[in-house]
């Protein structure tokens, strides 16, 4: 027998703050009938009034990719009640027959490069479809974990995304064929990154005093958990192979500046004069452009697991380079950013094994 969801007594949107336009027209909806186009929405509805209220705790980065799968879990449900194979999008009336159509159609929508959905993906979208309904009031999917029965996808360890020495040589040469400011800083980005495993955003927001050429260290202005979790003093190092590239760097920085004065290591003009940082989507239309003219397909986060898988394949320890990488344990850098590779790890048994070994055998009489 079939089980159907729990029927709600209306489509309004849960703990919708009040006192705001859209809390007044639910209010006017409720009282008169009338179904207006956030009635029609409620679980985007909900996801916005969800976003407002977890903002002191999030990055805006992360407050921004959350909207993100929240549309995109809106935009799946939505095809499914199309369907017919769910009854209601209000965040609260979804219950576990929602949660097992939405299963079965990941298991068949192709993502967007047209692969079918890994289980790292449908793991996260379960997450954030979790946190919005127990924000939400509604314990659907921890409930549906307390069963035995239930085997919700796990996040799955990826291989690491790192570039090899053709492809940086490669992305080198693209940087060379552009003209101008923007070729300077490409240059300068495609060298620096992966011989100092900054995040995009340090490096885009990162100043010229920060920058120690006597000791080839920069520090880390704004770091990642900034006035949060992340510890004061943080600073990096700049290995030897982006050294020259750096001191090129600035003398052709100091030319564009023309006299000027500006703090930003990578200074940005605008379009009505004024300099700034760059913005981060200028900064990625740059990478895009360098994607373009060499081929390369890549991100610019992809040079910092570069940095981190090079200096391992150099023999570095895992905790210097967690170190250089500023991480709390080497667990994070070992999931995420440089591991052994199997061919090094192979021959380093084969060298322990192959070692003879000398044992004292006391002597008799």
């Amino acid at each position: 027998m079939r089980q159907h969801e729990p029927r709600g007594r209306g489509l309004r949107p849960c703990k919708t703050p009040l006192g705001t336009r859209d809390a007044a027209r639910h209010g006017t909806a409720r009282r008169t009938g009338l179904r207006t186009l956030s009635d029609r929405r409620p679980f985007l509805t909900a996801s916005k009034a969800y976003l407002e209220d977890v903002k002191p705790y999030y990055r805006a980065s992360t407050l921004e990719r959350t909207a993100r799968d929240l549309k995109t879990l809106e935009r799946d449900l939505r095809s499914l009640k199309q369907q017919g194979r769910v009854r209601s999008l209000e965040p609260k009336e979804i219950g576990e027959q929602a949660i097992r159509e939405l299963l079965v159609y990941w298991q068949a929508r192709p993502s967007r490069t047209g692969t079918p959905l890994d289980g790292s993906t449908t793991a996260h979208y379960l997450n954030t479809l979790g946190n919005l309904l127990a924000w939400c009031e509604n314990p659907v999917l921890d409930l549906m974990r307390r069963k035995r029965h239930v085997r919700f996808p796990k996040q799955q360890g990826k291989p690491i995304r790192v570039l090899g020495p053709e492809d940086l040589d490669r992305l080198r040469r693209a940087a060379d064929s552009l003209e101008g400011w923007r070729g300077s800083t490409a240059r300068f980005l495609v060298a620096f990154l992966p011989a100092s495993g900054l995040r995009p955003k340090e490096i885009r927001l990162a100043r010229l005093k920060d920058l120690d050429l006597a000791t080839w260290t920069i520090s880390v202005a704004h770091p990642k958990g900034e006035g949060a979790w992340a510890p004061a003093g943080n600073v990096a190092p700049i290995l030897p192979s982006a050294q020259q590239a750096t001191l090129d760097y600035l003398e052709e920085r100091k030319a564009f500046l023309a006299g000027t004065d500006h703090e930003a290591l990578l200074p940005f003009r605008r379009w009505d004069g004024p300099l700034d940082y760059w913005p981060e989507a200028s900064l990625r239309k740059l990478k895009g452009e360098i994607v373009r003219a060499s081929g390369v397909r890549f991100s610019l986060k992809t040079l910092r697991a570069t940095f981190a898988q090079l200096a391992k394949d150099h023999g570095a320890p895992i905790e210097a380079v967690s170190r250089a990488l500023r991480h709390g344990s080497t667990k994070t850098t070992e999931t995420y950013y440089a591991r052994i590779r199997p061919a090094d790890a192979f021959a380093e048994l084969r060298r322990v094994f192959e070692t003879p070994q000398v044992r004292l055998v006391p002597k008799t009489s």
